[in-house]
């Protein structure tokens, strides 16, 4: 199974899909969802829908072309990181322009809700009053950071995340997609990385294999040599608490990484407060990471701090 023919099989499509055919599709649709590429393909599978009279059969013109982002019909802004003002007047003009290929036309907006308010409020008449079969679809990943009277005006749809399972069926690396938890772009993006697997096996050490303070500037030199990969490294380290407090609390069978083993040896070492406390320190590590204090010390003392909560709290 592909990616579409997942989309197409959700909740959210087979809506979109019913209004389609009945004619009462909205011409302003937002999209709100964590996971960027998926809300990007939604939209996308969205215009093929539109194009292709309710079906998005994947085969016509309309479809192959949409699908190659070689639709001339179906335009994606922003033209650089974020929509400016410049990219809505272009909307706005080119929304009064008759379709070349198809009988509708398509503006695809991502990351709306990165955009100025300036230039949100120059696509608000046109989303008030959008011109015959022209559509506009925006993504976010919030809709509070997409102004109220924008949101006002469109059809808002919350997507769901894919389950591991379905994502799975894509033939990723079956590590990317426990970390990506339910985010397809990300589960792809992890997939790609070479040393993914090391990275989680350096941040799974600390908890597993790290016993002694001694030991405590090897450990931080390996996660600091991959500086680069600091957030994912705080991030597996967020899921190997979450795993262990499970394994403690007597549901193993839910845990999300596969490292049942190393839990198994080392959750003797732990009670479940010292996790707890254990999460805050690391919370409180991310925060130093936002604000560029020294972090070689800051992962130093962490690693301490995880040895003395460790002892303190058995």
């Amino acid at each position: 199974m592909n990616l579409y023919q997942m989309i197409k099989n959700t909740k959210d499509f087979a809506m979109l899909e019913k209004e389609c055919k009945n004619g009462t599709l909205s011409q302003a649709i937002l999209l709100q969802s964590k996971d960027g590429f998926y809300a990007s393909e939604f939209a996308k599978l969205i215009s093929m829908l539109i194009l292709d009279n309710g079906n998005a059969c994947g085969a016509c013109e309309n479809c192959k072309k949409v699908v190659a982002n070689a639709h001339p019909d179906v335009k994606k802004y922003p033209l650089k990181d974020k929509l400016l003002v410049s990219d809505s007047e272009e909307i706005v003009a080119e929304s009064f322009i008759k379709p070349i290929f198809a009988d509708k036309k398509i503006f695809i907006v991502e990351n709306f809700d990165n955009s100025t308010d300036s230039a949100q409020n120059k696509l608000l008449k046109t989303l008030e009053e959008p011109t015959k079969n022209v559509y506009l679809i925006l993504t976010c990943s919030s809709f509070d950071m997409v102004l109220p009277t924008i949101r006002s005006r469109c059809q808002k749809i919350s997507l769901e995340k894919l389950s591991e399972k379905e994502i799975s069926t894509l033939k990723l690396d079956p590590l990317a997609v426990s970390i990506a938890d339910g985010l397809v772009g990300k589960a792809i993006a992890l997939s790609s990385k070479r040393n993914l697997e090391e990275v989680c096996e350096n941040a799974v050490a600390v908890f597993c294999d790290l016993k002694h303070s001694k030991n405590v500037l090897a450990y931080a030199k390996k996660i600091l040599d991959q500086k680069n990969d600091l957030p994912l490294t705080m991030e597996v380290m967020s899921f190997v608490i979450e795993d262990l407090i499970k394994i403690k609390s007597g549901k193993g069978e839910l845990i999300k990484l596969p490292y049942r083993e190393k839990y198994e040896a080392c959750q003797g070492d732990y009670s479940v407060r010292a996790l707890c406390e254990i999460a805050l320190l690391l919370n409180k590590l991310s925060k130093e990471k936002l604000y560029n204090v020294n972090f070689t010390l800051a992962i130093e003392n962490f690693l301490l701090n995880i040895l003395e909560v460790k002892y303190l709290c058995k």
